[in-house]
């Protein structure tokens, strides 16, 4: 029997987005043993079905929540700061400030923070946090070498540089505003000092 035209108007149609948007949902409030297709075909109010139009599986599911996390964290950002002329040092300016950007910052750092705890058991998330690493700090390392500093110095200051960034994401309820402003100043000012003899 063919579909009313009025309930063909309020069946739901979901983009991959709207599946892995749930999904990361899931991961950050419970786990990833949460995020199950059945779980999120129950949250979004749609059939198991239709997840199956737009994954292969539960796996394929995750491998796109992880590349659309690369994507967005990593390369997006940085292919910003490549597409405008900057110095190295306004650069540095901007790395710093990521971890300070409002509510769109702390989510990212939930998010972030839920895909380093999956990476501690299971090999597809630790890869894709590996290469998001590597990314982050090879550019980063750039950047103290188009600033002069040796290859061991630009090195030791990118990795420098990334602690202070997760720190401040994971650390967040310690300090107010103010004290993470002159936490930011501080950094800069060691980041940038030349290299003790």
């Amino acid at each position: 029997m063919p579909e009313s035209p009025r309930r063909a108007k309020t069946k739901k149609i979901l983009s991959p987005d709207d599946w892995i948007d749930a999904a990361t949902d899931l991961l950050i409030s419970k786990s990833i043993d949460a995020v199950r297709v059945e779980s999120l075909a129950r949250e979004l109010g749609i059939t198991v079905g239709s997840f199956y139009y737009h994954f292969k599986d539960r796996n394929d599911l995750l491998s796109k929540l992880l590349k659309r996390w690369h994507e967005r964290t990593t390369t997006q950002v940085l292919r910003t700061f490549e597409g405008r002329v900057f110095s190295a040092e306004e650069v540095l300016d901007e790395v710093l400030a990521l971890p300070f950007h409002g509510l769109t910052a702390r989510r990212a750092a939930m998010i972030e923070f839920a895909i380093r705890a999956w990476s501690r058991r299971d090999d597809m998330a630790r890869q894709a946090v590996r290469e998001v690493d590597q990314q982050r700090l090879t550019y980063y390392t750039q950047g103290f070498l188009d600033m002069g500093f040796g290859k061991t110095e630009a090195n030791n200051r990118a990795f420098t540089l990334y602690s202070f960034q997760l720190a401040q994401s994971l650390l967040w309820d310690l300090n107010d505003d103010k004290a993470r402003k002159k936490q930011l100043n501080f950094t800069k000012g060691l980041l940038l000092a030349p290299r003790q003899k």
